[in-house]
């Protein structure tokens, strides 16, 4: 399951802030922004392939820059948490936001590291859309190996597209996570998630987390 979240991410990051603003509340503009930006941003892993070998640490930055304007991490969150989002302070709802946000950065922002010249096949759209609501579906192809099915759930809003769940092989990012949540939230509550994922993004952090 893990390494299915990760690949998730991987291909997440793929996909840039690039011209979202742009072709928002186009469908079709959803799937040009993927096109674009992954395809600057694969350049981009090949053009940093030798320095990051060297200096690993530099892909958070990277990630920083590509991954946190294109989330929409509250919705993500609010979705992860389900009727516990709703029971939650809004201070306690900043903090897990933030904190979710750093686990998925941080700790998986080592796939990017993995990367060797796969390929991104971006698909086209199937079926109506609202024009606010959008499932681009990808396919990332590796030598010796069958296709990987990717697709993101994006919505338009403040004038740019964001996504909100990435789906690997028919299994929701979002969908993962609530489930893991929902047993730590029975267990002890907001605040005990909270500092479950404080704890984690520490030992990430500090190389800990880092397998």
């Amino acid at each position: 399951m893990k390494r299915r979240i990760a690949l998730s991410l991987l291909a997440a990051v793929l996909v840039g802030p690039g011209m979202a603003a742009t072709h928002a509340a186009d469908p079709e503009g959803a799937r040009q922004v993927v096109q674009e930006t992954t395809d600057r941003m694969l350049e981009a892993l090949r053009a940093q392939r030798d320095e990051l070998r060297q200096r690993p640490e530099k892909i958070y930055p990277l990630v920083d820059s590509i991954v946190l304007p294109h989330f929409d991490f509250t919705r993500m969150s609010r979705w992860v948490l389900g009727k516990y989002w709703r029971a939650s302070t809004d201070a306690q709802k900043a903090r897990f936001v933030e904190e979710f946000r750093n686990l998925l950065v941080r700790t998986y922002a080592t796939a990017l590291l993995e990367y060797a010249d796969q390929s991104v096949n971006v698909l086209p759209l199937r079926g109506a859309s609202s024009g606010a609501e959008v499932a681009v579906r990808t396919e990332v192809r590796q030598s010796g190996a069958p296709p990987i099915p990717i697709n993101y759930s994006m919505s338009a809003a403040e004038g740019a597209w964001k996504v909100y769940d990435v789906t690997v092989d028919g299994i929701s990012l979002v969908a993962s996570y609530r489930s893991t949540f929902a047993n730590e939230m029975e267990r002890g509550g907001m605040d005990h998630v909270i500092a479950l994922l404080e704890q984690r993004n520490r030992e990430v952090g500090s190389g800990g987390g880092k397998k």
